[in-house]
């Protein structure tokens, strides 16, 4: 039987660390940026977000689920012939059991493809704003899947929250994804970057990943933040970096993911703001 576009993803995932899209997939050349494209990528979004929130109605959503179809969002950006690639995952595929992630944060797509990409190393748990676990059907799809919701009001609650909840989902086979910036941000900034998640990997005893990413091919909306402008001809890009042990200590982890994202942004071409220590959590 034929591979689905999901477990050949994931499948190259695994075992080679990269997935790049094949010619066959996407158009000689991108989609131009026209309001009609940016609308039908809106849709996707809403389409995967519905979808899960129908699955787990009917109580048939799993992390399976979950991670097949978030492959929309990838497949779309394809479509559009927009390249497409994922580097440096052999390092995470060659460590066995749950890690804490810390990844910039530049568009909602992100949050759209981080489930099938990351769900190719086991149970995933992604901390996000609280406000989204109360909209109806949607935030009990999120809260199904282990998310961890905190206020961002109050920063020291948001600590409590994060490794008192975290470590019970990484005791219980998750790994877990922060999003140490807060917000989105199309310039990257260490001091904006928390060090939560080297906190949080610390206490739990697991390994800190940072992953690198650029998804400006989707532009924060105008009116509506997570429905803006989509430029195809921007390729959307993941790299995972080192797999970094909590031995060396939070504030060593935070310093070297800082690092790394820092310098696969500006291997982007992407703006990086200067000067300034990073940030605490």
């Amino acid at each position: 039987m034929k591979n689905t576009p999901y477990q050949t993803f994931q499948d190259a995932l695994r075992t080679t660390g990269r997935y790049v899209t094949a010619p066959d997939n996407r158009p000689a050349e991108p989609a131009r940026i026209n309001s009609l494209n940016s609308f039908r990528y809106a849709g996707t979004i809403i389409r995967i977000v519905s979808r899960c929130a129908l699955r787990n109605a009917r109580k048939r959503f799993d992390y399976e689920d979950w991670g097949e179809i978030c492959m929309d969002s990838v497949s779309f950006a394809e479509r559009l012939g927009a390249e497409v690639t994922f580097e440096g995952f052999e390092q995470r595929a060659a460590y066995d059991g749950p890690v804490v992630y810390v990844s910039n944060h530049m568009s909602t797509l992100e949050t759209m493809v981080f489930p099938t990409t990351l769900l190719s190393f086991g149970k995933l748990a992604i901390v996000l704003k609280e406000s989204l676990t109360r909209i109806p059907y949607v935030g009990a799809a999120a809260l199904a899947v282990g998310s961890i919701a905190v206020t961002r009001k109050n920063a020291r609650e948001d600590l409590k929250t994060v490794l008192e909840e975290g470590a019970k989902r990484i005791a219980d086979g998750h790994s877990v994804l922060l999003f140490p910036q807060g917000t989105r941000q199309a310039v990257f900034d260490g001091k904006k970057f928390n060090s939560l998640g080297s906190k949080l990997a610390e206490r739990a005893g697991v390994p800190l990943v940072p992953i690198a990413v650029k998804t400006d091919i989707l532009q924060t909306g105008k009116w509506i933040k997570d429905f803006g402008q989509v430029d195809p001809s921007k390729p959307l890009r993941f790299a995972c970096g080192p797999v970094l042990p909590a031995a060396l200590g939070a504030r060593k982890t935070h310093e070297q993911s800082v690092a790394f994202i820092e310098s696969k942004i500006r291997e982007w071409g992407m703006p990086v703001a200067e000067g300034g220590d990073t940030a605490e959590a």
